[in-house]
């Protein structure tokens, strides 16, 4: 599947919400809330590595879900992608 630098998509999966996002050729699949006060993450900002929670500016590695502003804090919840041909799914 072609994904573009950029790219955000919303899912819910089992009652789970998640954001897909590519950016500088990586994609990651987060859980779409803010570990700390529970915000969606859709329209956070992403600058070097790191999304930036819309709410409250908390930043956290998309890499590992390292909390980077407040640190230390909540990590972020991140799952591996599983690649069947040209689709994208995810293992709960």
């Amino acid at each position: 599947m072609f994904l573009e630098n950029g790219y955000r998509r919303e899912f819910i999966v089992d009652g789970i919400p998640l954001l897909l996002i590519q950016e500088d050729g990586q994609r990651y699949l987060i859980r779409n809330q803010c570990p700390h006060r529970g915000a969606a993450l859709t329209e956070g900002a992403i600058t070097a590595g790191a999304i930036r929670c819309p709410n409250h500016g908390w930043s956290f590695n998309l890499s590992d879900g390292q909390c980077r502003l407040p640190a230390p804090g909540p990590c972020l919840t991140r799952y591996s992608l599983v690649y069947e041909g040209n689709q994208i799914g995810v293992v709960l």
